[in-house]
């Protein structure tokens, strides 16, 4: 795993702070970069079941289309059931290590079990199930048009949209309870990959700074984390051998954003699993 983080325990991958911190992260793979995205899709659909209103339904419908969109780009389930394969592999190897919460290590080992059995499924085929649904399919092919799920082009989902909203919440659990598996593993994948390392407090001199990565160690995941509120964000470029991170600030008005000339207090997390 990844520079000594994981499963010790009281491990984290920040220390506790009154504001949630601005984490910066690249992914340095195909794989961890489509969990990444599909991870901020449900958290988009969590968003969206949290209100009544129409305008909260329109985003969760529309966030399981692009689910479904992501879905159909590649395996996805092969996807993921190699790197809880993967994953799996690497706990076990943790079992015999004096240092390791135990507990914690057996928890995860079960529930990677229980993901890769479930999407081993030969029943479990989410997209092709949404996708037969007419209702969801007939938006589905106007919500590729500007504009063309308004009410006139849908009068079936305008009508529905104003329904009691636990009438909608019902139908959407319905369409979600299908990709909760996914949303499950995805969660779990990520999880431990972000904990996987200890983070490392350093200084970028005039607002850049750039690391050879260990050619032995095939990082997943960059994660840059600004100490303070510096008013800056963070631009990654990097690849398994070498990183290079700047702070740049807004620009004032149309400027575009520029590098800052100040040394920036960031905290830098290699991640691995």
């Amino acid at each position: 795993m990844g520079e000594n983080g994981g499963l010790l325990p009281g491990s984290s991958t920040a220390d506790a702070a009154t504001m949630t911190p601005i984490v910066f992260e690249q992914p340095l793979n195909e794989r961890i970069r489509t969990l990444m995205r599909l991870e901020f899709l449900f958290e988009q659909v969590a968003f969206g079941l949290d209100g009544d209103t129409e305008w909260h339904t329109r985003i969760t419908v529309q966030t399981v289309l692009d689910i479904l969109a992501l879905l159909g780009r590649g395996d996805l389930r092969s996807e993921l059931i190699k790197e809880l394969e993967r994953l799996y592999g690497t706990l076990e190897g943790w079992q015999e290590r004096p240092e390791v919460d135990d507990a914690r290590l057996s928890d995860y080992l079960r529930e990677s079990q229980k993901l890769m059995e479930e999407l081993r499924s030969t029943g479990f085929n989410p997209a092709t199930e949404l996708k037969a649904n007419e209702f969801l399919n007939t938006i589905m092919q106007r919500s590729g048009i500007v504009g063309g799920t308004c009410g006139f082009d849908l009068p079936g989902y305008h009508h529905w949209l104003h329904r009691p909203a636990e009438e909608r919440r019902a139908q959407l659990g319905d369409w979600l309870e299908k990709l909760d598996v996914l949303r499950r593993a995805t969660d779990m994948v990520l999880s431990l990959l972000r904990s996987s390392a200890v983070p490392r407090d350093l200084n970028a001199e005039g607002g850049a700074y750039q690391r050879t990565l260990d050619r032995n160690t095939p990082f997943q995941l960059i994660r840059v984390e600004p100490l303070e509120d510096e008013g800056v964000f963070a631009e990654i470029s990097a690849n398994r051998h070498f990183c290079t991170i700047r702070f740049m600030e807004h620009g004032v008005g149309e400027h575009r954003p520029q590098q800052t000339e100040r040394d920036i207090s960031f905290r830098l997390s290699c991640c691995v699993l």
